[in-house]
């Protein structure tokens, strides 16, 4: 249950911002989002998935959230807080380190870090419900309308589009899964010791 509230409330943080950013500040946060090797450009990785462009790019990448991390949570929900956090970590300090000039917004590099995962974890997992996952999540990516794009944005063939966080966001997400045990491991005892600070 506190997994799937996890999934929820990720998808309310970023609408709520978005209310606030675009009705309010006239998307004066998007100035918070990653800047590439800067250091006011660090508090980003952690800032900018919750950081839309505007609201065409807000409902896609909810729409892709929902799907892909629908299937990471479903796959086992027990791994979906450590895979989330895992991929957002290590994309966005990967894009922070080699991105290009300019400011970052949104969570393209997560959703694909999702993909990246799903359609690599069975190879090291060799489980039946993970090969289920990448099946039906090659059929999305593969030869579905509304998907079925989606690998082709790791390329730049569209002009102001993060294809390279989309490209970084997908290697994350195969890293994630080869290593998610050790991983999982230290998200655990992160949560242990938060747990043990506010008790």
């Amino acid at each position: 249950l506190y997994q799937l509230k996890s999934l929820i409330y990720l998808v309310v943080i970023a609408w709520v911002v978005a209310v606030v950013n675009f009705g309010l500040l006239g998307k004066a946060l998007n100035q918070l989002g990653l800047a590439p090797r800067r250091l006011i450009g660090l508090p980003g990785i952690l800032i900018s998935p919750f950081l839309h462009a505007d609201w065409q790019h807000l409902e896609g990448n909810t729409v892709f959230y929902l799907i892909f991390g629908g299937l990471v949570f479903l796959r086992d929900p027990s791994d979906f807080g450590a895979i989330t956090g895992a991929i957002a970590l290590i994309s966005g300090a990967v894009l922070w380190l080699l991105g290009r000039p300019g400011i970052y917004v949104g969570a393209s590099d997560v959703i694909f870090g999702y993909i990246g995962f799903l359609l690599s974890f069975a190879y090291f997992d060799r489980n039946l419900s993970s090969v289920l996952v990448l099946i039906i999540t090659i059929m999305l990516v593969v030869f579905t309308q509304r998907f079925g794009h989606t690998l082709w944005l790791i390329m730049p063939i569209r002009k102001g589009m993060a294809w390279d966080g989309h490209l970084i966001g997908l290697l994350t997400g195969i890293l994630v899964a080869r290593h998610l045990l050790t991983l999982k491991g230290w998200f655990d005892q992160l949560i242990d010791s938060l747990n043990q600070l506010g008790s």
